[in-house]
């Protein structure tokens, strides 16, 4: 609660100081942040206290390390703020607001880009911008990091003996920078350096400072600072896969990939678990375990596979828990899952194969033709597996037949099978176009032994007096019933 009185009281004394037009400035623009929270201008340092998250900043500032004010500025603030008998001013003209930040913005250190100006003398008219950039936000290990920076006379004066010094966080600097150098009014000069990451990471993140100084009108020394954060790529991917559809009591099979994608060995903890209603079976896992959990060390871009069988005992959609991996790479386990998401449909003795129209058809009318774009991908099943994998009908024009397209459809079921076919849509497009062997979708019907196959052929016939010109998906379905 004090820390909300007294912005409130600051901010009220901010608005009540009056507006000077008659003195020159000398004006440079900073930027802080509570990794960067403070700046300095000839005698003057600020000093970042506190950021409220709303759009508001609190500074404290002295003059050759005595302290002489403290104040509040506001986010796109239009009025000066004075002090040190109107000597100095400043407002703040971007100070993070998280209530206006997109979602992953929320995340982000707050920061304040803020005007500071200091009274001119007569014989001074001096202003310097710094500005650093890397080429990267975030790198792996053995990448290079390459820093820009530019530095800029914005005054009116020439500047002498400016010197940059660098601060890598524990990077390796690869290059000494310049120093002693002068730049005229109006001129700007590029400099680039390069970084390696040391031999032991200390963290997963590095905040890359330069101080620049320079000697003024006053024979004393000025300072501006920048500075810029970038990250290690996470050096663990992890993948799991497993059998898609299965019939209850079925063998279902999965299998975990991990990669380490960082020229470091990395230290691994693997932990999965079964999805409910499942039973591990015995003497599949990798490694002969007994548990889901395995620990093991991966060198630079090795990649380790882990698998193991288990039976489902209830029927309905089940989903596969994420795998969990630890890492240890600079002294600090972090944990994360896998970005996979995978479902297990469990049937009761009749599975199913969906064929799916994933992307919108657009029928457009171009020449006074009608064109249909279309394609399809087809699913496969635990006991029966259709190929290929990918069908393209191509374009179309009222009245044509596509070129026929064959599909392989095999058995690798216990027993004989009927497959059937049934589509499932808006409208009746693919109803009426879609054939199979020639006939239409609704008398498909094959018999198919077990470890045997068949290859159908599939075309698409475009209605001569189709009219409807929007988007039209579908979705195709091959039923498999057990027959003797």
């Amino acid at each position: 609660m004090r820390g909300k009185i007294i912005f409130c009281t600051l901010l009220i004394i901010t608005f009540a100081f009056p507006i000077a037009s008659a003195t020159e400035w000398d004006s440079a623009t900073f930027t802080l942040s509570m990794e960067n929270t403070v700046v300095s201008k000839g005698d003057y340092t600020i000093n970042v206290v506190e950021f409220d998250g709303y759009g508001m900043v609190a500074l404290n500032i002295s003059c050759n390390g005595l302290f002489i004010g403290n104040t509040v500025l506001i986010n796109n603030e239009s009025n000066w703020f004075y002090m040190d008998n109107d000597k100095i001013r400043f407002k703040g003209i971007n100070v993070t607001d998280q209530r206006i930040l997109p979602m992953c913005g929320s995340v982000h250190s707050p920061q304040a880009e803020i005007v500071f100006a200091t009274e001119r003398s007569p014989e001074e008219s001096e202003s310097m911008a710094l500005s650093i950039s890397t080429d990267k936000d975030e790198y792996l290990i053995d990448e290079q990091v390459i820093v820009t920076m530019q530095i800029r006379n914005i005054g009116g004066v020439k500047v002498d003996d400016i010197h940059l010094n660098v601060d890598p966080d524990g990077l390796v600097d690869q290059v000494d920078l310049p120093s002693g150098f002068g730049l005229n009014e109006g001129t700007y000069r590029s400099e680039e350096i390069k970084l390696r990451f040391p031999a032991t990471l200390h963290n997963g993140s590095y905040n890359i400072s330069v101080n620049m100084s320079w000697t003024n009108a006053h024979g004393t020394r000025d300072f501006l600072t920048e500075s810029n954060t970038i990250s290690i790529t996470q050096p663990i991917e992890v993948y799991k896969c497993t059998t898609k559809e299965a019939s209850q009591g079925q063998i279902v099979y999965t299998s975990i990939s991990v990669e380490n994608i960082q020229s470091r060995p990395v230290s691994v903890r693997l932990d999965d678990a079964l999805p409910i209603f499942f039973t591990l079976v015995d003497g599949t896992v990798t490694d002969n375990k007994a548990d889901l959990n395995w620990n093991f060390i991966l060198g630079p871009n090795e990649r380790k596979v882990v698998s193991y069988q288990m039976i489902p005992e209830q029927v309905g959609a089940h989903r596969a828990p994420k795998p969990h991996v630890t890492w240890n790479l600079w002294g600090e386990n972090i944990t994360n899952s896998s970005d996979s998401d995978n479902i297990i449909a469990v049937y009761q003795g009749v599975s199913f194969l969906e064929k799916d129209f994933p992307d919108p058809i657009f029928i457009e009318v171009e020449d006074g033709d009608l064109e249909i774009l279309l394609s399809a991908f087809i699913l496969s099943t635990v006991s029966n597996e259709v190929t290929p994998n990918d069908l393209d009908f191509g374009k179309l024009v009222l009245g044509d037949t596509s070129e026929r397209s064959d599909i392989t459809i095999k058995n690798y079921g216990s027993c004989n099978i009927l497959v059937t076919a049934n589509i499932a849509e808006t409208g009746d497009l693919y109803k009426q176009a879609l054939e199979i062997d020639g006939n239409s979708l609704g008398s498909f019907n094959v018999t198919i032994a077990k470890n045997m196959s068949k290859t159908p052929h599939v075309a698409f016939h475009v209605p001569e007096n189709y009219n409807e010109v929007r988007n039209k998906t579908g979705t195709l379905m091959f039923w498999a019933e057990g027959v003797n």
